[in-house]
């Protein structure tokens, strides 16, 4: 079969949603398919992926808070590229544009991928705290419902991500749980050396810790929450930071990390074996967001041995529901997140290790889940017909 993915979130230096979609296009071939992936980008240009894919890009204006994102908003152009490659399936990966664009077309089948979550990420903090932020929720929700009526399927990573979008009324949700590439990541791939290079100054303490904090460096991804607990913690416990990504908070999230007595910030590497081995060397990831739809990064340090501190909520609550991992109320301030990391300094690493990797043997490989995918689409496809 061909899908065509209609992208929004498809970023120059990666993300989540361009992460999944390249190792779909990486898959897509092997599995007997063909995938076409639309989305905006800062010129016009097609390039080919493998055997059965292929990335086209038209151009768009850069978005305001975040340049490497491109604004789709080139309506008649996208039209025109579905109606060009007519897939068998039309593949949305965003709720907003390409969703209302996609649902005027006629396809054989169409899908919507919730890759994201606005709500937990902007408006379940609000609602927290006030009838307005409440009542923007809900109205929020409404919206969510009508995206899903307009498509045959709603896709989702995981069980909990069905039962939430479903108890808010979203129609004809399906898990089709996510995967990861099991064989890059252990804790085999640990070193030494380089957690000790990473440590700097503090090396040589044997109770020092060291703290990644990676991923999209973007406000709703609360890292700067955070590195103002491990300021916190800092005061009394010896540790070493490591911030790994990019994005638009990188400076600022630089300088909170400054004022920490050990700290290096990095790029991410396109070179699996570094990243594998770097997620293996350090001791627990401090994690920030509310609205991990699954949790890419969370499910390879899992695989990779290490240890997880996240909020109690979204994918990243279900990826660490388990003793290998501490979890604080997803709307408290820094105090909650450093008493958390405080409880996790006080847990040797070495017992969380293989309750981290079991955990992770649970989670479904990358081609399991592109096959179980396109089987999906099969069974829809026929249930239509």
């Amino acid at each position: 079969m061909r899908v065509l993915d209609l992208a929004e979130f498809y970023s120059e230096r990666g993300g989540g949603v361009r992460s999944y979609l390249d190792r779909m296009l990486q898959h897509t071939g092997a599995l007997g398919h063909e995938l076409v992936v639309v989305a905006p980008g800062p010129r016009d240009e097609e390039t080919r992926v493998g055997d059965g894919g292929r990335i086209v890009r038209y151009r768009a204006p850069p978005m305001p808070y975040d340049p490497s994102y491109n604004a789709p908003i080139a309506v008649s152009r996208m039209r025109a590229l579905v109606r060009e490659y007519a897939p068998d399936v039309l593949q949305i990966s965003s709720p907003f544009v390409p969703l209302w664009v996609g649902a005027t077309l006629a396809v054989p089948l169409r899908t919507y991928v919730h890759h994201s979550d606005p709500i937990g990420c902007y408006l379940a903090p609000l609602a927290a705290k006030s009838a307005a932020g409440r009542v923007l929720e809900a109205a929020a929700w409404r919206y969510l419902a009508a995206v899903s009526a307009r498509c045959d399927a709603t896709v989702v990573s995981g069980a909990w991500l069905e039962h939430e979008l479903s108890r808010h009324g979203c129609a004809r949700v399906h898990t089709v749980e996510f995967g990861i590439d099991h064989a890059q990541f252990s804790p085999a791939r640990r070193d030494e050396a380089l957690r000790s290079e990473l440590l700097g100054p503090l090396a040589s303490d044997p109770n020092a810790r060291l703290v990644l904090v990676a991923g999209r460096l973007a406000a709703d991804k609360r890292q700067r929450l955070v590195f103002e607990a491990l300021e916190l913690l800092a005061r009394t416990r010896p540790l070493g930071v490591v911030l790994l990504g990019d994005g638009p908070e990188r400076e600022r999230l630089e300088a909170q990390g400054r004022k920490l007595p050990s700290f290096r910030s990095l790029r991410f590497t396109r070179d699996r074996e570094e990243y594998a081995r770097l997620l293996a060397s350090v001791d627990v990831l401090g994690h920030g967001s509310l609205c991990e739809t699954f949790g890419f990064l969370l499910a390879e340090c899992l695989a990779s041995g290490t240890p997880l501190v996240t909020p109690d909520r979204g994918g990243a609550a279900d990826l660490a529901n388990g003793p290998f991992a501490e979890r604080y109320p997803a709307f408290a301030g820094a105090e909650a997140v450093a008493d958390a990391l405080g409880r996790w300094f006080a847990k040797p690493r070495a017992e969380l290790t293989p309750l981290a990797v079991e955990r992770a043997a649970r989670i479904p490989s990358t081609r399991g889940h592109f096959a179980s995918l396109f089987a999906t689409y099969a069974t829809l496809m026929t249930s239509k017909a």
